[in-house]
């Protein structure tokens, strides 16, 4: 049913448009012309609002704009991968690639079975599977010199 909810007419294409049309006229005082199908509405909603990113990045309604909008993908995500099957990953410890200042990342790194690789959620870097012995001396190393430098 949630489906349903999500793809009808006060679902995505009801937020997208109402958060198109507030853009539209907080920026030109006019409201948009809606027509077509819910999925061609969604389509033009999206890339009216992607088109005006950089008016909506210094908008005083941003933040709101951008929970809706976290809002609206998390309920598909759970949709289509409800919570209970989600894979968490192996945790394999902290990030041990250097930052341009020179700190270490330290980000959580994860292993998936799906995966042929490991990418750090935060810096990007990633260590494909020639890497991984080395990987965990890296670690090693960086969480020796955090307790040398704490103590």
């Amino acid at each position: 049913m949630r489906v349903l909810t999500l793809r009808g007419p006060g679902g995505i294409v009801g937020v997208l448009e109402d958060w198109w049309a507030a853009m539209q006229a907080s920026r030109v005082g006019s409201a948009p012309v809606i027509t077509g199908t819910i999925e061609d509405r969604v389509t033009t909603a999206a890339a009216r609002l992607g088109f005006h990113l950089d008016y909506i990045a210094t908008w005083t309604m941003a933040g709101s704009l951008a929970t809706e909008i976290r809002q609206l993908d998390e309920q598909a995500l759970a949709i289509i991968c409800p919570p209970d099957t989600r894979e968490h990953g192996t945790r394999l410890g902290p990030c041990p690639a250097e930052n341009p200042d020179g700190t270490v990342c330290g980000a959580v790194l994860r292993h998936y079975r799906s995966s042929t690789g490991i990418t750090c959620p935060w810096c990007a870097v990633a260590y494909p599977p020639s890497t991984w012995a080395d990987l965990k001396t890296w670690m090693d190393h960086d969480e020796q010199q955090e307790v040398l430098l704490a103590g």
